[in-house]
């Protein structure tokens, strides 16, 4: 055996390892790919199905607004009501009550006049 045959020997055995260690790796590398096929097909299941619960809650989440735009509509309706009506009492009530009560102490002093000149 000579050299050049050794020399050839050891490049086969080498390859022969080289090409061992590659058919691993590939193989590895093919199931890390299944692998990752498989979980890119469960995250857009779930993210399909969470994203229709997100629409689902924005949607319900609108119709509560509406809902709570009605209410203060509503309310801010019958504040201007009572607040009219306050106005209106004030202003009907307020005259008599204070002419009223100029006439009850005009009546008081004149009792009072009366008495201490009687």
């Amino acid at each position: 055996m000579t050299a050049a045959d050794l020399a050839a020997v050891v490049v086969t055995v080498l390859s022969l390892v080289a090409v061992a260690a590659l058919t691993w790796f590939a193989v590895a590398l093919a199931r890390a790919v299944a692998e990752l096929r498989d979980t890119v097909a469960r995250v857009r299941t779930e993210a399909v199905g969470l994203v229709e619960e997100a629409r689902a809650a924005v949607a319900r989440a609108d119709g509560e607004i509406e809902r709570v735009e009605d209410i203060l509509d509503a309310a801010e309706a019958i504040s201007s009501r009572v607040d009219g009506a306050s106005r209106v009492a004030y202003l009907a009530l307020s005259k008599p009550v204070i002419k009223t009560a100029a006439v009850a102490t005009g009546a008081q002093r004149a009792a009072r006049r009366l008495r201490g000149s009687g």
